[in-house]
């Protein structure tokens, strides 16, 4: 199967302890969403994810605060293809504002667990890895 398109994103995971920086979207039901977007032609993950942190959130951010964590691909409808790519920033001093109200109802930290039915299937399955890498029965 050729695929026709394939987009990519990048998405920032920001933890303090056991709580959770996530946008809050403008829908009817809750949905929770990470800070993030597509990249632009020509951009890295990292780029589009510095850019994305501060037309979303106003957070400053350089390569050095975020940490790869992984990429997942989800083939879609059409032969369309779209990858994320999910980076973590343990630094949760640095300022954020909610930059685009037109978008998001708010910007907070939320417990982790309380996140995962309110977030993509994708974004979940990152944040759940994340919080709880591994079970060890002893």
């Amino acid at each position: 199967m050729k695929i026709k398109k394939h987009k990519e994103k990048s998405r920032l995971i920001v933890y303090q302890g056991d709580e959770l920086l996530v946008l809050q979207k403008h829908t009817k039901d809750l949905e929770y969403g990470l800070i993030g977007g597509f990249l632009e032609k020509g951009e890295s993950p990292e780029t589009a994810l510095i850019r994305e942190a501060f037309e979303e959130a106003e957070i400053q951010l350089c390569e050095q605060d975020m940490e790869y964590q992984c990429s997942i691909t989800i083939e879609l409808k059409n032969k369309q293809k779209l990858s994320k790519h999910y980076f973590v920033c343990s630094d949760y001093t640095k300022p954020f504002a909610l930059a685009e109200p037109h978008k998001f109802r708010k910007i907070e930290w939320v417990y982790w667990k309380d996140t995962l039915d309110f977030l993509s299937k994708s974004d979940k399955k990152v944040v759940k890895s994340l919080f709880k890498p591994c079970k060890l029965n002893y």
